[in-house]
């Protein structure tokens, strides 16, 4: 069994990027595709308003687009360097659960997710929910969680107290 095509959320945490390091190693064992995704939280679908996108202007999230597409450059650049023949990236508006988790990789023939585990404590989860621990409930695919560093480590990260009041 080898993966083809493997996905990894970038969305800038520690765990993101852990996540990506491990997926540019096990894109390079499988000689496989690397896709880099990346959800800006929003309206995906259109609704009935004339801009398709409810009471907001779609152009808000813009320089939040460009921002997340600038880093995805330097990503894609370092996987390359890295070794993977092919890089994909791609920015979508949406819930990043339901995009990581089941449009994307559906849309693309995605076999292998590779994301990092969350960072919020116990309270955050119950509130929000953990993309992770949706993504490996729903996804039609195999998931790998990154709890760890190259060598294995623990990452050294604090919990937050996410959503802040």
């Amino acid at each position: 069994m080898s993966y083809q095509k493997i996905l990894v959320g970038i969305d800038g945490s520690k765990q993101s990027e852990m996540a990506f390091s491990k997926a540019i190693d096990i894109a390079k064992q499988n000689d496989a595709a690397l896709y880099l995704l990346s959800v800006i939280n929003g309206e995906r679908y259109p609704t009935t308003s004339p801009s398709g996108f409810g009471f907001v202007d779609k152009s808000i999230y813009d320089s939040a687009i460009q921002e997340m597409n600038k880093r995805l450059a330097k990503n894609k650049q370092k996987a390359e360097e890295a070794g993977v023949k092919e890089v994909h990236t791609d920015v979508e508006i949406g819930n990043a659960k339901v995009e990581l988790a089941e449009k994307y990789p559906k849309d693309n023939q995605i076999d292998l997710i590779v994301i990092g585990a969350t960072g919020l404590n116990a309270i955050g989860r119950l509130i929000v929910g953990s993309t992770a621990a949706y993504t490996v409930r729903i996804a039609p695919c195999d998931v790998t969680v990154v709890k760890t560093d190259l060598e294995n480590k623990k990452l050294d990260i604090k919990e937050s107290s996410y959503p802040e009041i």
